[in-house]
């Protein structure tokens, strides 16, 4: 008792002086359990059971150190015991083990090594001794032990991510060690259950804020296209800070944001900024990445004086051509940009005037490649007020017409009109009905499909 009681005052302190040193991060758990029979002395004293556990406390850097409260029931007989209720309390520590880390892991897998020391009050219903059994002397009994209960658990990290909250879901098995005065008994439990992690803050990109961070972001080309060919198929970062200067990087994030700008990817890490980082398109909400597109990344970094740094950049991605649901080859467009409705690019800037000359270039040039199939140009428009007024009376004309100035465009970069035809769909085939994903209704579709067919 004196040994646990000063174990959880240790931990206690711990949890009160090491914030200041460093950057928690507050957690807050829950799990189900399946508790597996208990051996005492070689004999199966508890039979099967279950229940469920809570936890919370810190991250520091990759240590997560914390307070455990269980529960379990087990209404299955063992050799002396009919049926036992366990309330257990006490401290654990774990220890994440991710990509920075281990370099083969994939980003969405951390695994954690687990301790906790908890006291075990117990109630039981059964037989003290055998003899008592043989006599049907039933009786209940209850204690105090010491419980030491080392686990593993493999989390699935980055998977579901909000602006300063992390859900991570967990599967664990744990070995629970209980000294009692006729022996130890041992017992293991499975689990299923999350961890919600609270960050401290959520930073928000500042263009103008000096960084110590220097991030350099390198494919393989100029274009990003991962669809599978094996050429440029991943975008991957050389990455450098002078973190150490100040005291080494306590934390840092990559994030990926969709032309959208909606996050489209975030990456998280603790302690030392991987000096190589390999991104092959995956992403939080399993979509696809666009055709002739731009992705805005930014890395940020905060070292353990406090100090952060910024860097942001553009990954371009290059002309992909994927088969539709009815099978023909299919381009798809977002990025073309418009004057303000109008199907013309009048009162563009320089800038979205020279990337609409390369996409344009761009596609001519992948349509030169299938030279015995025509083209047809769908221009899809996104309605607002969601009537069929507005795809009729607007969306309609617009979308065609805005297909025709894309076929002029084609047919000046040498790819002939009786290849093309321009179609407007307006909104018809809307992808999205989400404000924030609105821009990947107004798209063109460049739809290819053999001659004699």
């Amino acid at each position: 008792m004196k040994i646990f009681k000063h174990i959880v005052i240790t931990v206690m302190s711990l949890l009160m002086t090491l914030p200041v040193f460093s950057s928690p991060e507050i957690f807050a758990g829950l799990h189900g359990d399946f508790v597996l029979p208990g051996i005492l002395n070689g004999g199966k004293t508890l039979g099967l059971g279950g229940g469920a556990a809570i936890e919370g406390g810190v991250y520091l850097g990759n240590l997560s150190l914390g307070l455990l409260g269980e529960f379990s029931y087990s209404g299955d007989s063992g050799d002396l015991i009919e049926s036992m209720m366990e309330l257990k309390g006490g401290v654990e520590a774990g220890y994440d083990f991710e990509k920075s880390l281990i370099p083969f892991f994939p980003t969405w897998l951390a695994i954690r090594p687990n301790v906790a020391v908890l006291g075990d009050y117990y109630m039981a219903d059964g037989y003290r001794s055998k003899s008592k059994k043989i006599l049907n002397r039933k009786e209940e009994s209850k204690g105090f032990a010491v419980c030491l209960e080392p686990s593993l658990f493999v989390d699935i990290v980055n998977l579901i991510d909000f602006s300063n909250i992390s859900i991570i879901p967990n599967l664990g098995y744990t070995e629970s060690i209980r000294f009692e005065k006729s022996g130890v008994l041992l017992s293991g439990q499975v689990s299923l259950g999350a961890r919600v992690i609270f960050h401290p803050r959520n930073y928000e990109f500042d263009p103008d804020k000096a960084g110590t961070l220097n991030v350099v972001a390198k494919t393989a080309s100029d274009e990003f296209t991962p669809d599978g060919d094996g050429k440029n198929d991943t975008v991957e970062f050389t990455v450098t800070t002078d973190a150490d200067d100040h005291g080494g990087a306590a934390m840092w994030e990559l994030r990926i944001y969709d032309p959208g700008t909606n996050i489209f990817y975030t990456q998280k890490g603790k302690g030392d900024v991987p000096q190589h980082f390999t991104w092959e398109g995956e992403n939080i909400r399993n979509d696809e990445i666009q055709s002739g597109a731009l992705y805005q990344y930014v890395w940020y970094v905060k070292s353990k004086d406090g100090s952060e740094g910024y860097v942001p950049g553009l990954i371009s991605t290059g002309i992909m051509v994927k088969k539709d649901a009815e099978g023909h080859f299919n381009i798809s467009l977002s990025s073309i940009t418009f004057g303000p409705n109008s199907s013309k690019f009048d009162n563009l800037s320089k800038d979205e005037i020279a990337r609409n000359n390369q996409l344009f270039d761009q596609v001519a040039d992948v349509l030169k490649n299938f030279s015995d199939y025509k083209v047809t140009v769908e221009g899809h428009a996104n309605n607002v007020s969601g009537t069929e007024r507005e795809h009729l009376k607007e969306l309609l004309p617009l979308s065609q017409a805005r297909a025709e100035t894309v076929c002029a465009e084609l047919e000046k970069r040498g790819i002939s009109k009786d290849r093309l035809t321009a179609v407007g769909r307006g909104s018809e085939k809307m992808i999205t009905t989400k404000k924030s994903e609105a821009w990947k209704n107004r798209r063109v579709e460049f739809i290819l499909i053999k001659e004699e067919e």
